[in-house]
C-alpha cells in the first residue's frame, strides 16, 4: 500500500486533525514515534511523554514497573531481577531464595 501526503509514513495512518510526529524529516503516527525514539513504556506498551524510569535496559511510567508476583509499584534501584522479570525483595525471596 503506498504512503498519500496525509498519512504517515509507518502504518499509512491519516493525519489525526491535521497534525503528525516528525521523526528525521519522516511523519509518523505517535505510537510508532516514540517506538523509533525507544520511548515506549515497557509495561503497557503506550507512548511516555512524562515522568519515567529506565531499569533493565527499558523504559516505564512509574505506575507500570511492577513486581512480576505481587504487582506491588518498584522504584528504580530497589528489585531484583530473575528471568528478566523485576521482583520486590520480599518476592524475590519467597520465590528464589
Amino acid at each position: 500500500m503506498n504512503r498519500t501526503k496525509d498519512t504517515t509514513i509507518d502504518c499509512r495512518q491519516k493525519f489525526q486533525g491535521g497534525s503528525f510526529f516528525d521523526h528525521e524529516g519522516l511523519p509518523y503516527c505517535e505510537t510508532h514515534y516514540h517506538a523509533k525514539r525507544g520511548s515506549l513504556c515497557a509495561g503497557c506498551h503506550k507512548p511516555i511523554t512524562g515522568r519515567c524510569i529506565t531499569a533493565m535496559f527499558r523504559k516505564f511510567h512509574p505506575e507500570h514497573f511492577v513486581c512480576a508476583f505481587c504487582l506491588k509499584q518498584l522504584n528504580k534501584g530497589t528489585f531484583k531481577e530473575q528471568n528478566d522479570k523485576p521482583y520486590c525483595h520480599g518476592c524475590f525471596d519467597k520465590l528464589f531464595g
